[in-house]
């Protein structure tokens, strides 16, 4: 008797570490807890607490425990690396905000004025942090977050447990979704990119017509002014048009593309 419970409590030990491995690689690099003014701490305990959560649902359709050491170390690299993928995905979903700021300083004269963006732990732009902070809000405060922990769950589905996956399959959809996230990037400063050309085009007009006017002195100020004006009008519809697009991207990750999550 103490042999079969030592055998169960060792299954269920192994099935919860192989949970942890996915769930944890996951949080460490996706949108939101991934973070890096997140605490270390906070991270693994919400990860802990996810994967106990999950374990009873999905122990009896993960693999046995193996007696071979290798193929104990296989099955965590697997899970490890899947996790590591799907936080990938979702933070190149997420750079599509710094990209769009970053082509909108550009276009508005803001792209002196570097500030640290939490959200990527490097310098950028300040529309781009401010862009990239919102949108880290908005995953918490919609069900994108709630989306995100319901699609892990349910990745198991689709991908099996302790599969590596295709380094193939996976080169070319991290291309994929480099490619629509700049994409992404170009449709929300689409905008921003038409008020920069209209505005040189504009300044140069000036200058043929008036040479011994300093436009510098006075475009910039101007460039700059419109700039936020349009970005204050448009705001709002250039987040829901990313809340669409991560959705999407999502969806495409988990799901390859079919219902919903």
């Amino acid at each position: 008797m103490a042999l079969d419970l030592g055998a169960l409590l060792g299954g269920q030990l192994f099935a919860f570490l192989l949970i942890f491995c996915r769930v944890g690689g996951m949080f460490m690099v996706m949108p939101g807890l991934g973070e890096s003014f997140v605490p270390a701490r906070l991270r693994l305990q919400i990860a802990l607490a996810f994967s106990f959560i999950l374990l009873p649902f999905l122990a009896p359709h993960l693999p046995a425990m193996p007696k071979d050491a290798i193929r104990v170390a296989e099955l965590i690299g697997a899970e490890l690396t899947t996790g590591i993928f799907f936080g990938l995905i979702l933070r190149l979903l997420l750079s599509a905000l710094e990209i769009a700021g970053m082509f909108a300083s550009m276009q508005t004269g803001l792209s002196n004025a570097m500030i640290l963006n939490p959200a990527m732990a490097s310098q950028g732009s300040v529309p781009g942090a401010l862009l990239s902070m919102l949108g880290i809000v908005i995953l918490f405060e919609s069900n994108l977050s709630d989306n995100m922990l319901r699609a892990l769950a349910g990745s198991y589905d689709f991908f099996k447990p302790g599969v590596f996956l295709p380094v193939g399959d996976m080169s070319q959809f991290v291309s994929q979704t480099v490619n629509a996230s700049f994409s992404l990037a170009l449709k929300l400063a689409a905008p921003f990119m038409v008020l920069g050309i209209a505005f040189q085009l504009v300044a140069g007009l000036m200058v043929k017509m008036v040479p011994q006017m300093q436009i510098f002195f006075v475009a910039a100020p101007l460039q700059i002014l419109l700039g936020l004006a349009i970005l204050a009008f448009i705001l709002a519809a250039m987040m829901g048009l990313w809340v669409d697009g991560f959705r999407e991207g999502m969806m495409r990750l988990f799901t390859g593309g079919g219902t919903a999550v």
